[in-house]
């Protein structure tokens, strides 16, 4: 009687375990992952600082990652076989720099990397000139140099000269010249993450979390109205019409002047950018 009660009770452990599994009570890998993502995004100040799943980096590839960027956010995510690794600030271009979005893959990768094309320019006797002088536009004084900014662990994304690296993240706002700018650990672990042909995609949203890819409304500077002045037709002159103009007493009213002030359009304050 007793080795068939505990084989009953064995047997009912047994159902209650299946059934256990059944319901869900075992949340696989990717559910553990998406809840402790979910949980840094609730804590106060969490956009200032980066969500770092250890374990799934550990098993990170250059195979088996991609990155999002969103512009909207000023965030990045690294996702392991879909799963968020990484969340992490970033700084794009900055409005008359944007970085452009499209669906792109790591073209190329240097530790130590500068900018051919913005930079600082020095006089003849060493003296900063421009801080944030450009190659196209600058013009070299007799003597000068251009030194190009510094953008360590690059990994260039696109043919004109964007990519990741390395630089100053102010924190949600657009700050560069176009190119993504990662805080240091964040770069470094990324660089040593990627390889040549991981995808990286730039959007507005951010498609792994479900947010939308609008692009928000431009802020476009009202038009300037300008007021034409009215415009008398041309009188034909006929006999009739001098005779009588010569019967006409002139007029001892001041002529009033027209103001021509209003035909000037107001003048349009561009709104600053970003530095």
């Amino acid at each position: 009687m007793r080795f068939i009660l505990l084989a009953t009770v064995a047997v009912l452990a047994l159902a209650g375990c299946q059934f256990a599994e059944k319901r869900g009570h075992h949340p696989t890998e990717a559910q553990l992952a998406a809840a402790a993502h979910r949980e840094f995004r609730t804590k106060e100040g969490w956009g200032n600082d980066t969500y770092r799943n250890e374990e799934l980096i550990a098993k990170a590839t250059a195979k088996n990652s991609r990155v999002e960027i969103s512009i909207n956010e000023q965030r990045g995510l690294l996702l392991v076989n879909d799963m968020i690794a990484m969340d992490f600030p970033v700084a794009t271009g900055r409005p008359s720099y944007p970085t452009p979005p499209g669906n792109f893959k790591v073209l190329e990768k240097k530790d130590k990397y500068a900018s051919n094309l913005y930079g600082k320019l020095f006089n003849a006797e060493g003296k900063l000139i421009d801080s944030d002088a450009d190659t196209r536009t600058m013009i070299m004084p007799e003597g000068g140099r251009f030194v190009g900014s510094d953008m360590p662990y690059w990994m260039r994304i696109h043919g004109s000269g964007v990519g990741m690296h390395i630089g100053i993240v102010p924190g949600g706002r657009p700050a560069s010249h176009g190119c993504i700018r990662l805080r240091r650990q964040t770069a470094t672990t990324l660089y040593k993450i990627v390889g040549m042909g991981t995808p990286v995609t730039v959007t507005y949203g951010m498609p792994a979390l479900g947010t939308g890819d609008a692009k928000p409304t431009p802020q476009v500077a009202p038009r300037p109205v300008k007021i034409v002045p009215r415009v008398r037709p041309p009188v034909t002159e006929t006999p009739e019409s001098r005779s009588a103009e010569s019967t006409v007493t002139p007029s001892t009213d001041p002529v009033e002047k027209t103001d021509t002030s209003a035909e000037k359009p107001a003048a349009i304050t561009a709104e600053p950018t970003a530095d």
